[in-house]
């Protein structure tokens, strides 16, 4: 008796943890995700988003990362190595880089360059008010990331563009996103790029995985380690900053 009643209750916990995979929609995993980081208020209170760290590739370099985001206004990111700077800045009609050796010059992005740079300019990212914003999502199956499982949810932008999300079933942290075509770190730098020699890869899927998630001032939830493949560069987070003094006009301008 006492071995049936273990039997039982072990075949109806694993119904109900059957239930709980299959039984969610992308919509009650991209709540549950948005409590994970505070709540839905909490990320819509974010107007802009500083972020510096130092990128290590596989080989050892070093490049100094900065990303700005202003919402509706703004992406910029500066990789800076020895042999000089790249600037990338991307605005809601348009968009510029310049590489190094180019003496500060900037040139406009391609059309494919800069529509998959829009959804960077959102500092709460494309899962927050995503129906408002054009954006679709779908379930697309499940991941494993690190040993954790994941939900992976497929995100659709009004561009054409889309993304993969593996979302820690027990956190609901994102653990891996993964993005097919032009990408920033990818298709976006010029081969000749004296920082490209050794990332240059074909056009196709850019991996990245997040960790080390901390809690900053002002309760915000963001990840301090962030690994990029197949570019094989790790980036470790070293300053946060949410709503800081932050002069898009300034940091829009190609110059």
């Amino acid at each position: 008796m006492q071995l049936s009643r273990i039997l039982f209750l072990s075949f109806t916990c694993l119904l109900g943890l059957m239930a709980d995979i299959h039984g969610q929609s992308a919509q009650d995993i991209v709540n549950k995700y948005l409590t994970a980081l505070g709540g839905k208020e909490k990320l819509q209170s974010m107007n802009s988003l500083y972020r510096e760290g130092v990128a290590v590739l596989d080989d050892g370099a070093q490049i100094m990362v900065k990303t700005w985001r202003v919402y509706d206004r703004l992406y910029r990111e500066e990789l800076s190595s020895v042999t000089g700077k790249l600037v990338i800045i991307a605005t809601p009609s348009r968009g510029w880089i310049s590489v190094p050796g180019s003496g500060g010059l900037f040139k406009p992005l391609t059309s494919e360059q800069f529509k998959s740079l829009v959804p960077e300019i959102d500092p709460a990212g494309p899962l927050v008010d995503y129906n408002q914003k054009g954006n679709k999502i779908e379930m697309a199956g499940r991941d494993t990331v690190g040993g954790h499982p994941c939900y992976m949810i497929k995100i659709y932008f009004p561009s054409g563009n889309s993304a993969i999300y593996s979302i820690d079933a027990k956190t609901y942290y994102v653990l891996r996103t993964a993005y097919r075509g032009t990408t920033v770190m990818g298709a976006i730098f010029p081969d000749e790029s004296p920082l490209n020699k050794q990332t240059a890869t074909p056009v196709g899927q850019v991996t990245t995985e997040f960790s080390d998630y901390k809690i900053i001032p002002g309760g915000y939830i963001f990840p301090y380690t962030i690994s990029l493949s197949p570019y094989g560069a790790k980036v470790s987070i070293k300053k946060v900053e949410v709503n800081g003094n932050v002069d898009a006009d300034a940091l829009s301008r190609p110059k």
